[in-house]
C-alpha cells in the first residue's frame, strides 16, 4: 500500500476507482476482439494522463 501513495506539497494520497460497465438487460456484448481493443485503449488513456490500471477483468 505504501508504493501506492501519491505525494503533493501538503497531502499524501492514495486513490482508487473501481468501475462496472453493463448495458441494459445485462446482454452480453464484449467479444474477445472488442475486449482487447477496449484494454489497450483504456492502457494508452491511463498513460496519457498519468495513472496506472491495475487490474482490468
Amino acid at each position: 500500500m505504501k508504493e501506492n501513495l501519491i505525494h503533493y506539497r501538503t497531502c499524501v494520497c492514495n486513490i482508487n476507482y473501481h468501475m462496472v460497465w453493463s448495458v441494459k438487460y445485462r446482454q452480453k456484448i464484449l467479444t474477445p476482439d472488442i475486449e482487447e481493443y477496449l484494454q489497450e485503449l483504456v492502457q494508452q488513456i491511463a498513460e496519457d494522463k498519468g495513472f496506472a490500471v491495475h487490474l482490468f477483468e
